[in-house]
């Protein structure tokens, strides 16, 4: 969570605003965004969604998310009104700073 929040403040002292949606996961949530899009049980629970596209690749257990050493981030325009979910320049310079706090 600490590392979270400075990921934060130090892209917005570099002037981009941007906001997390998702860090730690359990082994459950990861089923349930893995059976997205195709056939999934684990632990005898059936875990399948296929009225939802495919959103992850990563089974339970290989996601750093199981493990809280991940964080999905988005960032934001300038006004801070509309989430942008592309990977430009603004995406990776959060990216790096992700990197250097260890995520």
């Amino acid at each position: 969570m600490k590392a979270s929040v400075e990921m934060i403040k130090r892209a917005y002292k570099e002037g981009i605003y941007v906001q997390i949606s998702a860090g730690y996961r359990s082994m459950e949530e990861q089923s349930a965004l893995y059976g997205q899009g195709r056939f999934y049980s684990y632990k005898g629970e059936d875990y399948s969604n296929l009225a939802k596209p495919e959103v992850i690749d990563t089974m339970p257990g290989h996601s750093f998310h199981n493990f809280g050493l991940a964080v999905v981030f988005f960032h934001l325009t300038e006004d801070g009104k509309t989430a942008l979910w592309t990977v430009n320049t603004k995406w990776r310079s959060i990216a790096t700073i992700g990197k250097e706090l260890g995520f």
